[in-house]
């Protein structure tokens, strides 16, 4: 009875081993093999490493070229004012038209200041007969005071009221001559050739010497004043040409130059203004001036030709703080990276001039070697990459 117990309890231990042996073999056969897949993709991929796209450094033709804002005025612009406060006889003038040196612009009625002369020349005759009537006086004292017949003193105040006399007379010649100044403006001529604008006031209206009566602006010749930053003054001289595109005639060049660079910067802006002029002859098909002051567009100023420059095109030059910190004024520096083996390298690079969406290389970097342009805003110095073909 015994026995028989211990046998069938031995069965039923035995099928548990055997169950668990089983089990724990079957385990043991999926724990490697997932393990080992692991392993492997970890390892695919650190070969493989980063996929990127590069290209190699090559060579160009590049021109350095300044471009800022270009706002055209004229080259003179003059506000005629009347100073004579009285009715508009003569203004015929309409806004834009044209109006030589010399040429009469308007006629103020100077009645008034016509009488005022009349009656200042009259003060001026009465007083020569009256200077004359005192002289003849001052000589006869003059005899009596030698001969003691008169005294000092009242010699010495005839004296006084001739000089008297004399300076009122000045004063008053002063003040014809200024009234015959101002009479004459009633005449007002324009001072330049150039084009009435800004017409405010018409024939019948009241002059004032406080409002302008129009403006009479140069434009045979316009001119752009451009506010160039600290970094391109250096850059720039009298002389240099100047290439003007403006918003009104698309794909149209003017002509242009520098014609004055201010000695100094603009303390709030921190700008150096530089002015350029531009010819505005008329056209000779519609015989009209094609430019006028107002119109709005750019100005390109070469500053600089290189032959055969090394360049890297400009998406693979990266910016950021730490080579801000490192860049000295006058120069462009920027981080790149050079494909090494199968690793990438990075590098600093000093850049100059622009060709489109190409930058002159001038320190880092040599002809032929290749550099990353796409792929590189997630990389680091040493990181192991795979270059892209046409098939990836």
């Amino acid at each position: 009875m015994k026995g028989t117990t211990m046998q069938r309890a031995t069965r039923i231990g035995g099928k548990s081993k055997t169950a668990a042996v089983c089990l724990a073999l079957a385990a043991g056969s999926l724990a490697p093999a997932t393990g080992c897949s692991g392993k492997a993709e970890a390892t695919a991929e650190s070969k493989k490493g980063k996929l990127v796209q590069v290209e190699p450094i090559g060579r160009a033709d590049l021109k350095e070229v300044l471009v800022y804002v270009a706002d055209l005025k004229p080259t003179v612009e003059i506000k005629i004012y009347s100073t004579v406060p009285d009715r508009i006889l003569y203004f015929p003038w309409k806004d834009g038209d044209e109006i030589k040196r010399g040429q009469r612009i308007a006629l103020i009625r100077s009645e008034g200041l016509g009488k005022g002369l009349e009656g200042l020349a009259a003060q001026l005759e009465a007083l020569d007969v009256q200077i004359k009537s005192q002289e003849d006086d001052v000589r006869r004292s003059e005899l009596l005071l030698k001969s003691g017949a008169l005294n000092q003193q009242t010699y010495d105040k005839q004296v006084f009221g001739l000089e008297a006399t004399r300076a009122q007379r000045k004063a008053l010649e002063a003040n014809r001559g200024q009234l015959a100044i101002t009479a004459s403006n009633a005449s007002i001529e324009s001072p330049i050739d150039g084009v009435i604008a800004g017409k405010l006031l018409e024939k019948g209206d009241m002059a004032v010497p406080q409002m302008p009566l129009c403006r009479v602006l140069a434009i045979e010749q316009l001119t752009a004043n451009l506010a160039l930053i600290e970094e391109d003054v250096r850059k720039v001289q009298v002389g240099q040409k100047v290439e003007l595109h403006l918003d009104a005639y698309p794909g149209r060049t003017f002509g242009g130059a520098v014609t004055a660079v201010m000695p100094y910067l603009d303390a709030q802006t921190r700008t150096n203004n530089v002015e350029v002029t531009i010819d505005n002859s008329p056209d000779p098909e519609t015989d009209r001036r094609l430019l006028k002051p107002g119109m709005y567009g750019r100005a390109e100023l070469v500053v600089a030709e290189r032959r055969d420059a090394l360049v890297a095109p400009e998406q693979a030059l990266l910016l950021d703080n730490k080579i801000l910190e490192q860049q000295k004024p006058g120069e462009t520096l920027r981080k790149v990276f050079v494909v090494k083996g199968d690793a990438a390298e990075q590098r600093l690079v000093k850049v100059g001039a622009r060709k489109g969406s190409l930058l002159e290389v001038l320190d880092g970097l040599g002809e032929g070697e290749r550099i990353v342009v796409r792929g590189q805003h997630e990389l680091r110095g040493g990181d192991k990459i795979e270059i892209a073909t046409a098939s990836n």
